[in-house]
């Protein structure tokens, strides 16, 4: 996805924000995201230079590339015009230049930008670079929206993408459970790394890709939410053991999303303790919070922000009485070829205040947890995309204790 294959919906949501011109700057690839909403792919070519993009509110204006005449070249295409600067003075002028009249005073432009630093995921561009937009007369605003409708929004190839990449993740989640259960019931030994290993072997064999290790968690290492076992500090995994899995991976298709999902077992055979049932109930409804709300705000015609979901499923944790101990954010965006999206919302009312809209065909993690050091952790994952009457979720839902050795 880039901005050429949403320019309809990029240009009403400038207009609805009062936003007069969407300005990308990049320098050095500090800004990806640059490449990525121009459709260039991951890099877009050789720059050394800053490099700007001005994208105006009114869609029939066309595009303008601000680029320094040494790389002037690379920047080239059909699409747009490339204009070129040589020095400090000349870029600031072409900057100028952008606004109504030649100047940009009383302009409104949205830049990769967050107040404060609130949206790191979108603050790219240096503080310096937005201190001279303002003395040029600009008012800059975040893109943080136009981002969304740029690169996050799912197509239908990536839904199917996600949807086969689920199916063959969840197959081989099944199939670790099913490990550590014929392992025990036949009286052998086995290991968190064992397990690990096993998962990432089982991506191999289905030709997914991923990034970093799974989680494979037993007992207190459940209360690590990033917990990787290492093969030389890892637990024996044995009956009666609570086990937590966290595992993502894609197809190995350029621009494909990831599938990124937790599931919790007992090992068993005796029954589940009742202060684990008691944790994982109230994680469990607070998932199941996350879409019901998302659904009553998309049946009432009313798009909610990120940080209203996180808040609704945060306070239900916290009337429950483990509010300390819900340590991380609702749920992240699940990007292309990222399973931390940068450019989507997130449901966040803890490590951000994410006021970004929560649109259609952006996708994102629901994953709330409650976390015990040095007993237990509970986190329950599934997958959502937006829809016109609310989240629709792309992989299988946990809705019970599995038990290994029932």
């Amino acid at each position: 996805m880039s901005y050429w294959t949403r320019r309809g919906a990029v240009h009403a949501q400038m207009q609805a924000e009062g936003i007069d011109g969407w300005l990308l700057m990049d320098f050095r690839g500090n800004n990806p995201l640059f490449a990525q909403a121009l459709g260039r792919g991951a890099s877009g070519g050789h720059l050394t230079r800053r490099t700007f993009a001005w994208i105006p509110a009114d869609p029939d204006a066309g595009i303008t590339v601000i680029a320094h005449a040494i790389e002037s070249s690379a920047m080239h295409d059909d699409r747009y015009p490339v204009v070129t600067y040589h020095d400090a003075p000349s870029l600031r002028a072409r900057l100028s230049a952008l606004g109504r009249g030649g100047s940009l005073d009383g302009t409104t432009v949205a830049m990769e930008y967050s107040p404060g630093g609130g949206l790191p995921y979108v603050s790219r561009v240096d503080g310096g670079t937005i201190d001279m937009m303002r003395e040029l007369g600009a008012s800059v605003v975040s893109s943080a929206n136009l981002l969304q409708l740029a690169i996050a929004q799912w197509d239908e190839t990536q839904v199917a993408q996600h949807d086969t990449a689920a199916r063959l993740v969840d197959d081989v989640k099944n199939e670790a459970f099913a490990l550590v259960a014929d392992r025990l019931r036949a009286g052998g030994t086995i290991d968190e790394y064992e397990v690990q290993q096993f998962i990432v072997d089982g991506f191999a064999a289905r030709d997914l890709v991923s990034v970093y290790r799974p989680t494979v968690a037993v007992g207190p290492n459940s209360a690590n939410s990033h917990y990787e076992p290492l093969q030389d500090r890892c637990l024996p995994i044995g009956r009666d053991q609570w086990l937590l899995i966290d595992l993502w991976a894609r197809m190995n298709v350029a621009g494909s999303p990831f599938a990124d999902v937790t599931w919790v077992a007992w090992t068993g055979p005796s029954p589940v303790p009742t202060r684990i049932r008691e944790v994982y109930d109230v994680v469990r409804e607070a998932r199941d919070l996350a879409l019901i709300r998302l659904q009553v705000a998309a049946q009432a015609g009313r798009t909610p922000e990120g940080w209203e979901i996180d808040r609704a499923v945060r306070d239900h944790i916290e009337a429950a009485g483990y509010g300390p101990y819900f340590t991380h954010r609702t749920g992240h965006n699940l990007g292309p070829e990222e399973v931390h999206g940068s450019a989507g919302v997130c449901l966040d009312d803890f490590e951000t205040h994410d006021t970004r809209l929560v649109l259609p065909g952006v996708a994102f993690s629901v994953e709330p947890g409650i976390y015990l050091q040095g007993d237990f952790g509970v986190r329950l994952e599934l997958n959502a995309v937006m829809g016109a009457d609310g989240a629709d979720v792309y992989t299988p839902v946990q809705r019970d204790i599995i038990t290994l050795l029932p």
